[in-house]
């Protein structure tokens, strides 16, 4: 079974995101999770070659460790490619701790996939048919450019001393990327790519048993509908 990542929606599919991230990162990239959809999603696509490369709370809870765990390997390997990975509610969480990156040239990239809404807590809330407080959405009287979705990231990262670019087109993914690694190696500080999502994707998972997986979306005819997939590889 192939799930289906090649999508050309606007606004852009997570699983774009991810496809695109496996064709810029190289086997030795350092990924940082926390929780929530995008790390539940993350660890079903993203490829990790080597021990110590998926750096993950497991499943702990804790919003907003994503950022300060990436500085903590970029510093205990600053040699190396750190990419870290948040949805949006993560990344504000604590999102002050982009300074520290900037005060002691810390430099990495953090991918904030931005859908404006807890969505971990919303997919959760469906088996109650509810979807409550866990919308994150608002119009930005200083940012009409975010159409909506609510704080401006992108002005917080560079207020801060960081680098930070902003992708509505899944097109645009991959440069984005590859522009971060460029200003991350200019500058050595944080730099963000933020990509503006649909505001509702399910994501397949299961509960205890492993063979009773959800599927929300439509499933790959072939590997050209999942480019990146280990099947389309080998």
């Amino acid at each position: 079974m192939l799930r289906r990542t090649a999508f050309d929606n606007v606004p852009i599919k997570p699983q774009r995101v991810y496809q695109d991230m496996n064709n810029v990162f190289g086997p030795d990239t350092r990924y940082v999770s926390t929780i929530g959809l995008s790390q539940i999603q993350a660890a079903q696509m993203l490829h990790v070659y080597h021990p110590r490369h998926w750096i993950n709370a497991g499943q702990a809870g804790p919003l907003g460790w994503t950022l300060p765990a990436a500085l903590g390997v970029a510093t205990a390997d600053p040699e190396s490619t750190v990419v870290a990975l948040s949805g949006d509610y993560d990344f504000q969480f604590l999102l002050e701790e982009l300074a520290v990156g900037a005060q002691f040239n810390i430099g990495y990239i953090h991918v904030v996939v931005n859908n404006s809404y807890l969505g971990l807590i919303r997919q959760s809330q469906r088996g109650f048919d509810m979807d409550y407080c866990v919308q994150l959405a608002y119009e930005n009287i200083n940012s009409p450019e975010v159409n909506g979705y609510g704080a401006d990231h992108v002005k917080v990262a560079e207020g801060l001393g960081c680098k930070a670019v902003r992708v509505f087109e899944p097109e645009d993914i991959q440069p984005a990327m590859e522009k971060a690694k460029q200003l991350m190696s200019e500058h050595r500080v944080p730099v963000v790519v933020e990509v503006i999502l649909e505001r509702v994707t399910n994501i397949s998972m299961a509960g205890a048993d492993i063979d009773k997986v959800t599927e929300f979306e439509e499933l790959a005819e072939g590997t050209d509908d999942a480019p990146t997939a280990i099947a389309a590889r080998n």
